[in-house]
């Protein structure tokens, strides 16, 4: 039996969830080298704020889907 086609259990996504976006997070800081996110190109400009949108998209869709593509 595949991994892909069995339902992780609720907590796992959350905790996939949030791994995830801590991950970016510490990335994003080392690129800005700045730990206050309200510092950010992608916080102070429009077009900064429609990718992390997008980003967040991304992840809740990768974290949360039922083994279905």
């Amino acid at each position: 039996m595949s991994l892909d086609k069995e339902k992780k259990p609720f907590g796992l996504q959350m905790t996939e969830f949030i791994v995830l976006n801590i991950f970016w997070y510490l990335i994003f800081s080392l690129i800005y080298w700045d730990i206050n996110a309200t510092n950010w190109w992608l916080t102070q400009n429009i077009w900064g704020r429609v990718i992390l949108v997008l980003m967040e998209f991304m992840f809740f869709n990768t974290s949360f889907r039922n083994g279905k593509i």
